[in-house]
């Protein structure tokens, strides 16, 4: 059935058809959202913000707002992903020499990877990791 409604999203490494079909049920109309960053935002995979005053805290973790089945669904597909594409590899390995643990790197592939999926659902494109 996702063959029919979104093949395309079948393209991205790490999106299986189990995966493909939960994030595209989740994520619904691509046109409801401005970018990949609202995506992320959607999918609870973007970073919180702590302040009082002058302070900002640094590294603070995701919000996980929203509903929590398209961050899981994103974060294994990005965990597959690391291990595939080359470019998304090269994102985790840099994170990981940044001093990042895993969890921290594979999530933000995640993020990226919310990225790809906006681009890939708003064009009508197959995955170019060129891009």
């Amino acid at each position: 059935m996702l063959e029919m409604i979104e093949p395309l999203v079948l393209t991205i490494p790490g999106i299986s058809v189990t995966l493909g079909a939960q994030i595209v049920a989740e994520i619904g109309d691509i046109g409801r959202f401005r970018s990949g960053a609202s995506v992320a935002k959607y999918a609870g995979l973007n970073s919180g913000v702590s302040q009082s005053g002058k302070f900002e805290a640094k590294g603070s973790p995701i919000t996980k707002t929203g509903p929590p089945y398209p961050r899981r669904a994103v974060w294994l597909a990005a965990e597959s992903a690391r291990k595939f594409d080359p470019k998304l590899k090269a994102f985790y390995e840099k994170k990981r020499s940044e001093g990042k643990g895993h969890r921290v790197a594979v999530t933000a592939v995640a993020r990226k990877l919310c990225h790809v999926i906006y681009a890939v659902m708003r064009d009508q494109a197959p995955y170019d990791s060129d891009k």
